[in-house]
């Protein structure tokens, strides 16, 4: 199973479109301690489980037409696991997924599992 790998520079929102930005201050708001996800506050300390998936859409001309000209692209949940809770940011580029679990590779206390696309994090295997 991988593991989130950390790392020792706090990521930045540069490659993150403003209007997205905004709206990802409001759902994600990391601290040294804790992180607040949709209102939710949750202790780095207490997070089992790093999940990004890509966002469902449904097929045909209709999917198409929202995944690209409605969303701007694929979009992707993040998904953090604490005992038999969950907490899930949802519909981020893949920009903002990667700011997203990057900063929590900065801020995570101790090693972390992960579940998801290649090319989201770094990871490691110990």
């Amino acid at each position: 199973m991988p593991y989130l790998q950390r790392i020792n520079y706090r990521p930045n929102m540069d490659s993150i479109a403003e209007k997205e930005r905004d709206s990802l201050i409001s759902s994600f708001d990391p601290g040294s301690t804790d992180v607040i996800i949709n209102g939710d506050v949750i202790r780095w300390e207490i997070i089992e489980e790093i999940e990004v998936a890509a966002a469902a859409r449904s097929g045909g001309l209709a999917g198409w037409l929202v995944k690209n000209m409605v969303m701007g692209g694929d979009r992707y949940h993040v998904a953090f696991y604490f005992g038999r809770e969950e907490a899930v940011i949802i519909n981020l580029t893949l920009a903002a997924a990667q700011y997203v679990v990057s900063t929590a590779a900065y801020y995570l206390p101790k090693r972390v599992q992960y579940n998801g696309p290649d090319g989201i994090a770094a990871l490691s295997e110990i």
